[in-house]
This record gives C-alpha cells, sequence and structure tokens, in this order.
C-alpha cells in the first residue's frame, strides 16, 4: 500500500497569513524528511512574502522545540504536548496517514484476546473509531486509555510516555498496537509486561515485539552489570525543552555521590559519542530522551543508562522491577 500523508496546507497558510509571518521553520521527524521539499516549495508559492526554512536537524517529536529567530516553527508529524509550554508559537501538524488499517486489524484477530487494549501514534488516531468498531464486532472487549498531562489525546502513546497504556494495564489481556515499526509497541511492552501485537496498516502484516523485548532486556541487564562497577559518572540533563528533567538528574547525582560514586551534570542539546568520549568518564546516566540509552546504546562506547537502570545497579531497585523509563506530565 503506498501511504500518504495529510500536512493540512491551508491550515499552515491560514495561520502563517494570520500571524503575519516573514520568517517560518518546517520540521519534520526523519520518516517524514521525503515530503519536506515538496511542503516547503507549495508553501513558499502560497505564502510568497514569506521565508520558508525547513529545519536539516533531527526532531524527536514535540518535545524537539528548535532554538531559532523565525516567527513560527511548523511540527509536522506530532501532537502539542499539553505539560509542556514551547519558548516560541508552535503549530502541531499530526500529518493524518492515508493507510487503512482495516485488513491490519484483521490479520490480527487469530492473535488477540477476548480483552484488548488499543494504541496508536499521532499518524492513526484517526482511524480509532474503525479500529473499535472492527473489534468489537468481533466480539473483543476494548479499552483505549486516557493518558497524563503529557498526553494530547486517548489512545496516543509515545516513545517516552505509555500513560495511556498504563492506565488500563489491568484490564487488558494483550495490547495492540496499531503503526508502523517496534518503537511505540516496545515502550508499551517495557512498561506494562504484557504482549504487544503490532498491526501495520502500511504492509497489512501483523507481528509481536516478544523476541525484540527480550533481546533489550538482556542487553539492559549487562549494562547494568556493568555499571554496577563504574566509579565516575556523567549525568546528562537536555536543553531541550520537552525533554529537560533538571530536578531527575540533581537527584540521580546525589544518589551517586551517596554511594560513594563521582558524578557530574553534563548539559547538552544533541548528544554524540565524541560529546561524551571527551570526558573520559566510566558510565553515564541520560536524564534526556528516555529512549536515547535504549535506541542508541550501540553506538556508545561507555554504558549509558536510565535512572531506572542506575537504581538497579546501586541496589535500590530489584531486577524484577524493572519498567522503561519514561517521562512523565510535570
Amino acid at each position: 500500500m503506498t501511504e500518504s500523508f495529510d500536512f493540512e496546507l491551508p491550515k499552515v497558510v491560514s495561520s502563517i497569513s494570520q500571524r503575519g509571518c516573514r520568517r517560518v521553520l518546517l520540521q519534520f521527524p526523519e520518516g517524514l524528511k521525503r515530503h519536506a521539499p515538496e511542503v516547503a516549495s507549495e508553501l513558499s508559492e502560497k505564502v510568497p512574502g514569506c521565508q520558508v526554512i525547513v529545519s536539516g536537524e533531527p526532531c524527536f517529536g514535540a518535545c524537539d522545540v528548535p532554538q531559532t529567530d523565525a516567527d513560527l516553527v511548523v511540527n509536522f508529524g506530532h501532537l502539542p504536548i499539553p505539560s509542556v509550554e514551547t519558548p516560541m508559537p508552535v503549530l502541531f501538524i499530526q500529518a493524518r496517514s492515508s493507510a487503512d488499517p482495516v485488513p491490519a486489524v484483521e490479520n490480527a484477530l487469530s492473535v488477540l484476546p477476548e480483552r484488548v487494549g488499543v494504541v496508536t501514534t499521532a499518524q492513526h488516531l484517526h482511524t480509532l473509531p474503525t479500529i473499535i468498531d472492527l473489534l468489537e464486532n468481533n466480539k473483543r472487549l476494548v479499552r483505549v486509555g486516557q493518558g497524563d498531562g503529557r498526553i494530547f489525546s486517548s489512545g496516543q502513546v509515545l516513545g517516552c510516555n505509555t500513560s495511556v497504556a498504563r492506565s488500563i494495564s489491568g484490564e487488558v489481556e494483550k495490547f495492540l498496537f496499531v503503526g508502523t515499526g517496534m518503537f511505540h509497541p516496545l515502550a508499551v511492552a517495557l512498561a506494562t509486561g504484557k504482549d504487544v501485537v503490532v498491526a501495520d496498516p502500511v504492509t497489512g502484516e501483523v507481528g509481536d515485539v516478544s523476541e525484540l523485548k527480550d533481546n533489550v532486556l538482556r542487553q539492559r541487564h549487562a549494562l547494568i552489570e556493568t555499571a554496577k562497577a563504574a566509579r565516575r559518572f556523567g549525568v546528562l540533563l537536555s536543553t531541550r525543552v520537552g525533554q529537560r528533567r533538571e530536578q531527575v538528574a540533581l537527584g540521580v547525582a546525589k544518589a551517586l555521590r551517596s554511594h560513594g560514586k563521582g558524578a557530574v551534570v553534563v548539559e547538552s542539546d544533541t548528544v554524540t559519542p565524541e560529546k561524551l568520549e571527551t570526558f573520559g568518564l566510566d558510565c553515564w546516566v541520560s536524564t534526556a530522551c528516555p529512549r536515547l540509552a535504549i535506541d542508541d546504546q550501540a553506538i556508545f562506547a561507555k554504558p549509558v543508562i536510565t535512572p531506572v537502570e542506575l537504581e538497579i545497579a546501586l541496589g535500590i531497585r530489584p531486577w524484577k522491577e524493572y519498567v522503561i523509563d519514561e517521562i512523565f506530565a510535570f
């Protein structure tokens, strides 16, 4: 199936015109960047008095608002984080997908139990009513959770926040994730301990994250064991408005020092191996994006762990209580 996205250009044009913007910055996540030239070109034609610039930097979510002198940032592919106040005007365009979820969900029926929790991403939220009707017509008891103040819509899951899933975990036997990739369903599996069935609306294929989850847990356990022997720690503190957890970072540093470890809090925007290596430390604890430690670990020479994993390394939390690190509403 060929997938297209609704970039809501009339809405963007109207917002630019109403604000009298002279300079606009467009943000796209990596999966949508191939559409950036076409979108920028069309906007430039429709608002000729406005300079349209595309950000070449990675955009990791609604948490990732750039420092810019533009009058408006247009963030494609994400919904606002209600609990985060942006330092400048940002227009969020969720980029609804054209993919029909019905074939994939029908293919998933054979592995879905009676009680199912449904989660998805911004691109597919508009298809939730269709998904729910299909499941209920096939005698499934469907639950859609409400998130905390970091979540814009019921049923929406972020890589850094699975509160919609956690809110209904005790009521369901499995979760159904409708979307592409394993990034989001892995978070749900690690946060709830429940099996997650993945229905890909683009390919129609059905999978699960069990094997990936087991591999990740083995990797995390090995890193925690390595961290136990570390003496000098760096604590990463993000400068990004939606990722900054200063109190968590300071608490991590305090815990390390109380256990006889050296700790230095390091503030950074984009975290790269080169930045970390210059400090010559034994281990890093990331209070920035929770997925940095899990998804990017292979590129770092030294262990990068989460605050939860540090608690296990220090003996504060037992391994059996392992959960994925998340950013909650603040």
